[in-house]
């Protein structure tokens, strides 16, 4: 999903300023909305905690997840700007300044590619090595009680 994200994010920058599909953006702000911050609850009040129970025996564990809950942070924030652009070109309007539009993409896509690198090369081995089978079940009950608030249902 989040490679697919930017995969999709790269395909609009390079049709700016004029062939932009607006069912990309369409799908660009669904992700940019709702997936990504899901995504990140995820990990943060699921799986960052359950990694933190080992933190004491691993700074590098404690460093790691500072550094993904700061980009998290940066991460929404960019794409909330983001989303605004890209609903504008989703009813098939224009951007007032494309090469800054496709700047802000490019600058948003190559670092939420270097976050998902990070994850994949730091955070999912350390998940790997130190989780328990409770943990993920543990894991698992975080995730979809985060869907079930996410279309409106609680428990």
């Amino acid at each position: 999903m989040q490679e697919h994200l930017c995969d999709i994010l790269e395909k609009i920058a390079d049709c700016l300023p004029h062939e932009v599909d607006p069912q990309l953006c369409r799908k660009a702000v669904q992700a940019l909305r709702h997936d990504i911050p899901l995504h990140h609850r995820d990990e943060e009040l699921g799986l960052f905690p359950l990694l933190n129970k080992y933190a004491g025996n691993m700074p590098v564990i404690k460093m790691a997840i500072q550094r993904l809950e700061t980009e998290h942070d940066s991460d929404e924030g960019f794409a909330g700007e983001l989303i605004e652009q890209l609903e504008n070109l989703a009813q098939g309007g224009r951007s007032g300044n494309a090469n800054m539009l496709g700047y802000m993409l490019r600058g948003f896509f190559e670092g939420y590619r270097r976050h998902i690198h990070w994850e994949d090369a730091v955070i999912m081995p350390l998940a790997r090595q130190h989780l328990s089978a409770d943990d993920l079940i543990t894991l698992e009950k975080v995730m979809l009680h985060n869907r079930a608030e996410a279309v409106g249902y609680h428990d």
